[in-house]
This record gives structure tokens, C-alpha cells and sequence, in this order.
């Protein structure tokens, strides 16, 4: 795991969020979150606070069923550069 997807996870986390995943693809970041009904500002106010604003390339926060989950999670999903 890389020091953004670190810092992610605990940002995330320490703002009272259940992380259930984070992976990267090259640049791409995906959290995945165990909560349908979160807040997309919020979240992207702390994304924000872990990589500048400047350095990301596209944010994206939506709502997904996952396969063999019960409920719906939401996913942060970020290009940025280094």
C-alpha cells in the first residue's frame, strides 16, 4: 500500500468512517466505504486535506452495490499526480 492510500485510509478512518477497501490502479485511487448515506463534501474535504487539491486530476464519489455485500458502500475515487 502506498503513503496516499495510507493516508487515505487513516484520514478516512479517523473522521469516524469504516474503510472496507483501498486499492490503486497506476495513479488511481479507490476507497471504498461502508456507508451509503455519507457525505460527498465531506469526503472530499478530506480527501483534500491528504493530497492538494492542485495535484488531483479527478474526483469521483458514488454510491455501488457491491457483490456479496448486503448493503450499499460509497467509493472516493481519485487521479492525482505526484
Amino acid at each position: 500500500m502506498t503513503s496516499v492510500q495510507k493516508d487515505l485510509e487513516t484520514a478516512f478512518e479517523s473522521e469516524g468512517y469504516d474503510v472496507a477497501d483501498v486499492t490503486r490502479n497506476r495513479r488511481q485511487v479507490r476507497v471504498e466505504i461502508l456507508d451509503d448515506e455519507a457525505s460527498a463534501e465531506k469526503l472530499r474535504e478530506i480527501t483534500y486535506d491528504v493530497v492538494d487539491e492542485a495535484d488531483v486530476l479527478g474526483l469521483d464519489v458514488s454510491t455501488e452495490s457491491a457483490e456479496g455485500r448486503d448493503a450499499m458502500t460509497t467509493v472516493v475515487s481519485l487521479r492525482y499526480r505526484s
